[in-house]
């Protein structure tokens, strides 16, 4: 099953998601991608050897206002020379060549790099140099240590349907201002109508108008969040398309009798498109020998690639529909050419990030060939429990890695008080997938509940999964992790507020933002949350809840420091711990009640730290666990705060139940 160590209670939700066996088929050579390395400019002497230094306006911006277009003829360029890395800025493309990932890694400032080259002005060189960038065959997606000495803390949100001016001010508001990398948005391609979730995955042409808003509105919000300092994440759907309307099932005579969201016509296996280029028929997906309109199936009870396989490495060989959805033959130079423009267009409005949905079912190389033409700072594929694929690491991106939040989930959620001190262990999820490949999420549109249930991470759980993000985020021994903020709903097929009406085939989602103020769920204090909230339709915004925010700057601050002290049971009394990261870092939690599970050691109370020792310096820090924003925090107040004294120890501080408390030197009060 490829893995060798799953824990007992998570068999039961593998066995539910199913297992996907088949044996990996990929014939073509897969096309290496460049990567944004996120390291200082390149210097001579260090390993790196320039090649070629290209100037002009051909890398300047494009009609969008972004730069990435002209990254990707850098980029074609250094495939030309044979080059493996580039330094870019709008304007600049210079091609190195470089020995190994080590020397990337040495550059130190602009006076090594092609701002001082001749025929530059200083002033003009100089502010190039503040927007340099690298990109390079030699280093990993989101690297969390690009150089030694140094740590990075990628932290990203998925605002899952929220529409494209609420995201565009979000990024303004509170993401760019609490220290988020990135935002990653619902699919943006036309689908087909109706009100469930789920028709947003269902493309029915490249149009990137859909139910979040129209294409001049998605390119703005980019826009806008980047120049927040917000990169933007696209779900990117290039295994299938929609299933057909009632209508377009049988229909000899009108081959496109389904309507879209944005008006553009399909049928069973067929495309009228919306663009000019991305009209399609039956003959351009995948079928079964002898019949253009009939293919194999992937879906339960099986979800079998290929009978009799035992390997659940990869599905890339399967050319089944997966649930029916029609499957792209992407070995042919019409889908791919039409996939590349797909691609293309979302890179030149400034897409910089891409989730790659289905992943497991799509060819390596012929993913690969399409993806690595564009110099991406960040990839990562949809996974589940399979044994990750090192050449599809190397070729498409990071992992999903869910068995991170399931074992979080399962030491804070429904495992006894006697396992709690184990979260403490916790360095890893999948046993086979590195840290340093992995993107963590907090919740998934795919790993929902209809009810509460303590073993799976909604909103539904109250404090309880409060706690649990507030966890994830203070934790020092996780990788990438990507948060949540969401809806409510009653039913598991729910769209977003607004699409609520059952047969609705076209609803507009309700804004999050009225009259300025985004109308989101306040921080629960209970676990589960009652059942009138708990159902409610409306938004959640599980990312905006208390403390999350100051949580973020904690991490930025400790993720990837070592974990030098641990307090717990029985130094502790039973339901509390805590722990420093490095010398400078200290958090701690007291576990919730939950009346779900009605626990035997009942309400745990509030924990007064008084006297105990941290060895953290004296001075009046903030509870960043208390903190719900960073903008216009002027470190003068706090809602909670701990006092250490010259000894190390804590004079006054206090834990609430269920919650958790994190200070760390660089928070400290003025």
């Amino acid at each position: 099953m490829g893995m060798t160590s799953t824990p007992p209670w998570l068999v039961s939700l593998v066995l539910l998601v199913g297992i996907l066996p088949c044996a990996l088929c990929d014939a073509l050579e897969p096309l290496a991608p460049v990567r944004r390395c996120y390291v200082p400019p390149i210097r001579h002497g260090s390993g790196c050897t320039r090649i070629q230094s290209l100037q002009g306006p051909g890398f300047g911006l494009n009609r969008y206002g972004q730069e990435t277009t002209a990254q990707r003829q850098c980029l074609k360029r250094l495939r030309e020379v044979g080059a493996n890395t580039f330094v870019f800025a709008p304007g600049l493309c210079d091609l190195w060549s470089c020995s190994s990932a080590e020397s990337l890694k040495g550059g130190d400032g602009p006076d090594n790099v092609t701002a001082q080259r001749e025929g530059m002005e200083s002033a003009e060189g100089a502010a190039r140099a503040t927007g340099l960038s690298v990109f390079s065959e030699l280093c990993e997606y989101q690297e969390l240590t690009p150089r030694p000495g140094t740590r990075r803390s990628p932290i990203f949100v998925k605002l899952w349907e929220w529409n494209y001016a609420d995201i565009g001010r979000e990024c303004q508001e509170f993401l760019g201002p609490n220290g988020f990398d990135a935002v990653q948005v619902s699919p943006v391609t036309e689908h087909k109508l109706g009100p469930q979730w789920w028709t947003k995955y269902q493309p029915v042409s490249f149009s990137l108008s859909s139910r979040s808003g129209s294409m001049e509105d998605f390119a703005s919000m980019v826009a806008t969040c980047r120049a927040s300092g917000v990169q933007v994440v696209v779900d990117l759907i290039l295994n299938h398309i929609a299933t057909p309307c009632k209508e377009g099932r049988g229909s000899p005579v009108n081959l496109t009798p389904c309507v879209g969201w944005n008006g553009s016509l399909y049928g069973n296996r067929r495309l009228a498109g919306a663009r000019g280029w991305d009209a399609a028929g039956p003959e351009l997906f995948n079928h079964v020998e002898g019949s253009l309109m009939e293919n194999c199936i992937v879906g339960p009870p099986s979800w079998t690639c290929k009978a009799g396989s035992v390997d659940v490495t990869d599905c890339s060989c399967c050319s089944c529909d997966f649930l029916k959805l029609p499957d792209w033959n992407t070995g042919l130079q019409e889908v791919h050419d039409m996939h590349l423009r797909h691609v293309h267009e979302l890179h030149d409005i400034g897409v910089t990030m891409l989730r790659i949905d289905l992943s497991l079912f799509e060819s390596i190389a012929e993913l690969s060939n399409v993806l690595s033409t564009v110099p991406w700072d960040f990839v990562y594929q949809e996974w589940w429990w399979e044994k990750p694929d090192p050449v599809r690491n190397r070729y498409i991106g990071h992992f999903r890695d869910i068995t991170y939040r399931y074992l979080i989930t399962h030491y804070l959620g429904n495992s006894s008080l006697a396992k709690l001190p184990e979260v403490l262990t916790l360095s890893r999820g999948h046993d086979k997938i590195r840290p340093e490949t992995s993107i963590y999420p907090m919740a998934f549109h795919d790993g929902r509940t209809w009810k509460a249930n303590p073993g799976n991470a909604t909103y539904k759980n109250g404090l309880e999964f409060h706690q649990q993000q507030k966890f994830m985020l203070a934790w020092p021994l996780g990788a990438s992790v990507l948060l949540w903020g969401g809806f409510g709903w009653s039913a598991m097929s729910d769209g977003p507020p607004g699409c609520d009406f059952r047969g609705e085939k076209r609803c507009q989602p309700e804004p999050v933002f009225v009259d300025g103020e985004a109308q989101c769920m306040p921080t629960p204090r209970e676990s589960p949350l009652p059942a009138d909230l708990a159902m409610k339709r409306g938004w959640v915004c599980e990312h905006r809840w208390e403390g999350v925010a100051g949580l973020i700057e904690f991490r930025k601050a400790c993720r990837g420091l070592p974990v030098t002290r641990t307090w717990k049971e029985p130094e502790l009394s039973s339901g509390r711990l805590a722990f420093r990261a490095g010398e400078d870092c200290f958090a701690a939690l007291v576990r919730g009640y939950n009346t779900q599970l009605q626990s035997t050691w009942g309400h745990l109370g509030n924990w007064l730290l008084d006297g105990l020792h941290v060895g953290l310096p004296s001075g009046r820090y903030c509870d960043l666990g208390s903190l719900s924003t960073q903008r216009g925090w002027d470190r003068k107040r706090c809602p909670r705060q701990v006092v250490i004294g010259t000894d190390g120890r804590i004079l006054s501080g206090i834990v609430l139940e269920g919650d958790l408390l994190a200070i760390h030197v660089g928070g400290r009060m003025s």
